[in-house]
């Protein structure tokens, strides 16, 4: 799973997982590794020779000490083909998340790139969490290097990688404006006017790192015997601008 975050839901998603940020002198693209509690528990269990089960009752600040060694060799393993990271560092390279690249501030974005671990039904997650910036900044360099030497650009795969990247995308019919009062007193049978809507005319959003942006207007009806969306005109402007960036 590949999905582009801003710093703030990064940080609300790391914050509900056993995570480890490191500092951006000594890792300027990779900022952080998270796992799950599943993923957690199976280190502890690994290397206590515990089982499973009980491995899961053990304290978070327990499961985190004991996934900081992994964390931080899985951090240099993966530093070492990075440009700019310094994987030999012998200090610590751990932090917290204001000394990691971008400071996972609210306008800052980031790729998390989430690998599923064992079985389907024993299944947890490791999560490698790079700063988007750097990941283009890369990208970018090797296409002007590539054009240098007059060879294919080998900026390609980073490119796909953040194109496949998950964004919500919402279909809005309108949008009224409404007290907090009269929100409170709704209740379930309450109806709720709308008086200038086109049940005709839809709104495609999608939910980007700089807030919602409109795709383009939509007709809903049916296909294969499902409710559906057909595009009325082209992508807006606004929103390929966006893409444009990344």
């Amino acid at each position: 799973m590949r999905r582009v975050y801003s710093g703030t839901a990064a940080t609300e998603a790391l914050d509900l997982r056993t995570t480890f940020y490191f500092n951006s002198r000594v890792s300027p693209g990779l900022c952080a590794i998270a796992t799950d509690g599943a993923g957690a528990a199976r280190i502890v269990a690994k290397r206590l020779s515990q089982d499973f089960e009980s491995a899961k009752e053990a304290s978070a600040l327990f499961l985190k000490l004991m996934f900081e060694a992994p964390a931080v060799s899985l951090w240099r393993a993966t530093a070492e083909a990075l440009e700019g990271h310094q994987a030999d560092t012998l200090a610590s390279p751990l932090s917290d998340p204001m000394q990691a690249a971008g400071n996972f501030e609210t306008d800052s974005r980031y790729l998390v790139i989430a690998y599923s671990v064992m079985p389907e039904a024993l299944q947890c997650q490791i999560w490698l969490v790079f700063d988007l910036d750097y990941l283009m900044g890369c990208a970018h360099e090797a296409e002007r290097r590539a054009a240098e030497n007059k060879r294919p650009s080998t900026s390609r795969q980073l490119r796909d990688s953040v194109m496949s990247s998950s964004i919500r995308v919402e279909a809005v019919l309108d949008k009224i404006s409404m007290t907090i009062g009269e929100c409170s007193r709704l209740k379930v049978g309450d109806l709720i006017p709308l008086p200038d809507t086109d049940p005709g005319s839809v709104r495609l959003n999608a939910e980007t790192v700089n807030g919602q942006i409109e795709i383009g207007q939509c007709e809903m009806g049916v296909w294969k015997r499902q409710r559906a969306l057909k595009l009325k005109q082209p992508v807006l402007e606004p929103f390929t601008q966006e893409v444009a960036k990344m």
